[in-house]
């Protein structure tokens, strides 16, 4: 299981008999982007439930050196399977194409960029290509700002447009997205890919200062919609129609064996889909789209073996 940059701990504490408890922490790690909603989950969930073990903490437990629980933002790999963890799928987020205010390269493309001029500027070129050519110069230019090829979101930023991490252009940053922004910002002609709740003021709904989205190649109600430098036109926009330069991807639990008759773990996990969509927006992500979702409540109510107890919840 990948390594992530921050963590969040649940304490779930249950009796074994009258007049002795026992508390076990449960341990919740994910990218540092998606804290802020899995935050949101807990203490509405604490809300709602009251009586409910579950308690919103910092992990300190230098014993464990892995997670109990991850919040998983990239492509599982074969090894998950293979350790018999299950991921439940929560929520979405976008990475939004993002320039400096001041870059060129706006005015310049500013009749919107196709995919394939997307990844002539993000890639490098495959040279084993058979339409490789050393002299062909690319038709913009611009400084590209990513983490290393081993983080989450640079992963699903290839992914999305069918390249390899270790092809992306320019610049890396250490450390979490925000410091991509910071790194644009900066840099008159800096370009980075990075999510929603980042490159939007949450409270004012607006664009970051200093910073402009990418002109896209759009469809004139999307473009309107893209253009408006509004979060919540934006996210609406990318629930209802599939844009082929935003990379839009799921997020989700990944629960280990050990977890999955844990009947705490699992109503919190049912809460979510059941009620935790309700924040996604306010936080900068998407909601899970129907078929989606109803697959993922499908696949908790299958899962009798583990999940027996959840339907009398």
């Amino acid at each position: 299981m990948r390594k992530t940059v921050y963590k969040i701990a649940a304490v779930l504490s249950f009796t074994l008999f009258a007049g002795s408890v026992l508390a076990q922490e449960i341990r919740i790690e994910g990218t540092k982007f998606v804290y802020p909603i899995v935050e949101k989950w807990l203490t509405e969930y604490k809300k709602e439930n009251p009586q409910s073990p579950i308690q919103l903490g910092f992990s300190t437990s230098p014993n464990k050196e892995t997670s109990d629980l991850s919040v998983i933002v990239h492509s599982p790999s074969d090894d998950d399977s293979a350790n018999g963890e299950q991921i439940v799928y929560v929520g979405r987020y976008a990475l939004l194409p993002v320039s400096n205010a001041q870059n060129p390269l706006l005015e310049k493309a500013a009749k919107g960029l196709k995919k394939k001029e997307i990844v002539e500027l993000v890639f490098e070129k495959d040279v084993v290509d058979e339409d490789f050519d050393h002299n062909e110069k690319s038709k913009y230019t611009a400084t590209i700002y990513s983490r290393n090829s081993e983080s989450s979101t640079t992963q699903a930023l290839a992914e999305h447009f069918d390249q390899t991490p270790e092809r992306i252009k320019g610049k890396k940053i250490f450390g979490d997205e925000i410091y991509l922004l910071t790194a644009v910002q900066k840099d008159e002609k800096g370009i980075t890919f990075n999510t929603l709740n980042y490159v939007f003021d949450l409270k004012s709904r607006q664009l970051k200062s200093g910073i402009s989205l990418l002109p896209l190649q759009l469809k004139l109600k999307q473009k309107e919609a893209f253009e408006s430098s509004n979060i919540d036109q934006l996210i609406s926009l990318l629930e209802e129609s599939k844009i082929e330069t935003i990379p839009v991807k799921n997020f989700g639990l990944q629960i280990p064996k050990e977890h999955f008759a844990n009947k705490d773990v699992v109503h919190f996990v049912n809460w979510i889909l059941e009620h935790g969509q309700q924040y996604n927006h306010e936080y900068g992500f998407l909601n899970l789209d129907s078929k989606t979702l109803t697959h993922q409540k499908e696949r908790l109510d299958d899962s009798k073996k583990y999940f027996s107890y959840l339907k009398n919840q």
